[in-house]
């Protein structure tokens, strides 16, 4: 399973699911997402996290959101219960990884000289995702888990992180957190809560928990991302009315 920031334009996706079809193929290939946060690893997390839930026992999920590709920053591979998670060592992984009781993280080996410094999707997450859809595990160095990027960031992330096709902004709270009479207060708006849209007459914006679990900002049969003050980013606050 993908999850990166690549987008679909561009070769960069089709290389990916190429390498993962090299060899011993991966398997059966799903897309998660690949409009995540563009260099953002951080709001990223909340988003992979939402995910996770909704793959399957048994999945690898190759995860890539990585401005730091090249440097020094380590690849990584996470047990979390029935399932892999493999990417950059950059926080991407760590809120996912809190759904295992005790996620297994292992580093994984230093990029071979034929990598290309700016393509570790394809040339070291790809085969290592590969490997480990196939039962191979060798070349795997144990590490604790307090040592990873990310495993001291909040479980919840309050700010808007990802916008939809249809205009709704995702936030990094889940909803279960919340109170059900909880009021948002985002970029100069005050927000009540709504069970589904047509809740709302048309134009009518208020928030709501998403299909992910995630508290989301929303207008009847319109674009939440047109509201004033509301692109990503912005932080957000909860009360109660």
């Amino acid at each position: 399973m993908l999850f990166t920031d690549y987008t679909l334009n561009g070769p960069y996706v089709g290389q990916l699911k190429a390498r993962l079809q090299q060899g011993r193929p991966a398997g059966r290939l799903v897309d998660l997402m690949h409009d995540a946060p563009p260099f953002q690893p951080r709001r990223a997390a909340y988003l992979l996290a939402a995910c996770l839930p909704y793959t399957p026992p048994g999945a690898v999920i190759l995860a890539v959101v990585d401005p730091g590709v090249g440097s020094e920053r380590a690849g990584c591979a996470v047990r979390v219960g029935a399932r892999w998670l493999v990417g950059p060592d950059n926080g991407l992984l760590a809120i996912a990884a809190r759904a295992a009781a005790e996620p297994a993280w292992y580093a994984l080996p230093a990029p071979g000289a034929e990598a290309s410094a700016t393509f570790h999707g394809r040339d070291v997450f790809a085969d290592a995702a590969r490997r480990l859809a196939v039962g191979e595990e060798a070349g795997l160095t144990p590490f604790p888990a307090e040592a990873a990027v990310g495993a001291g960031w909040p479980a919840d992330r309050d700010e808007t992180i990802y916008a939809d096709g249809f205009g709704n902004v995702m936030t990094g709270r889940r909803a279960q957190t919340l109170p059900g009479d909880a009021v948002m207060q985002v970029g100069g708006h005050r927000l009540e809560r709504a069970r589904t849209f047509s809740d709302l007459p048309e134009g009518g914006a208020f928030w709501y928990e998403n299909a992910m679990g995630l508290a989301e900002v929303a207008v009847n049969q319109g674009r939440a991302d047109a509201l004033d003050g509301l692109g990503l980013g912005v932080p957000c606050a909860w009360e109660r009315p």
